[in-house]
């Protein structure tokens, strides 16, 4: 399935963790100072979006938080809606990255499937904030902006299918029925944020464990 829209929503977006520290000694290319720019107006609005709903939050509170006029926002972004699609395809356009890693990283299918569950559970919790604004806004974004993100998910849940059908195809797991339960998956994962949040009294890594667990046992592993 191609993946334009997933670029063009989501492009100044890093994964999960990552710094994007300027190397020592190196000129930072024109498309990469971009992608920086871009992602330092997408953090600071996923922030206000998350504690103040995004039609409370303006771009002048974004313009202001980043100590930038609003003319900057309008160099990279062309609207407030375009940073929310951005901001909204976060989670679905880095989930989708973990299963390519997931897919070439070594060991049988159920290790391939079992680390694409663990490092998505690890994506919802570290952008907890992107997760929840679009849980909470979707029904603010364009129909072009939200069938594009819901074409994505699509894509997510088909390829988490597809590697339960390999894990049965391999006869490490015999339920007939195992590729159906992907969507089983989506859904516990996507639920991560009604019950860990930051400052609960729940572990980050334990979190991920048990609710990679509760997938695998939706298709008869431990």
């Amino acid at each position: 399935m191609k993946r334009a829209t997933r670029s063009k929503l989501v492009e100044a977006a890093p994964a999960a963790g990552s710094s994007q520290v300027r190397p020592r000694g190196r000129r930072m290319s024109k498309p990469d100072v971009v992608a920086l720019k871009r992602q330092g107006i997408l953090e600071v609005a996923s922030r206000l979006f998350h504690e103040k709903g995004y039609e409370t939050a303006t771009l002048d509170m974004v313009a202001d938080e980043l100590n930038v006029t609003k003319p900057y926002l309008y160099t990279y972004y062309k609207n407030k809606a375009e940073i929310l699609a951005s901001v909204c395809a976060v989670g679905v356009s880095e989930s989708l990255d973990a299963l390519d890693r997931a897919a070439a990283a070594p060991g049988n299918s159920v290790d391939q499937l079992r680390a694409a569950l663990r490092e998505v559970a690890a994506i919802i919790i570290d952008r907890m904030e992107y997760i929840v604004v679009y849980q909470r806004e979707m029904k603010n974004l364009t129909n072009i902006d939200a069938q594009q993100i819901l074409r994505l998910r699509h894509e997510f849940d088909l390829r988490i299918a597809r590697l339960v059908e390999q894990c049965r195809a391999d006869g490490l797991v015999t339920l007939h029925d195992a590729a159906a339960m992907s969507v089983w998956m989506g859904g516990l994962l996507s639920w991560i944020p009604n019950c860990y949040w930051r400052g609960s009294r729940r572990k980050r890594d334990d979190v991920i464990e048990q609710v990679s667990h509760a997938c695998m046992r939706l298709i008869g592993l431990d």
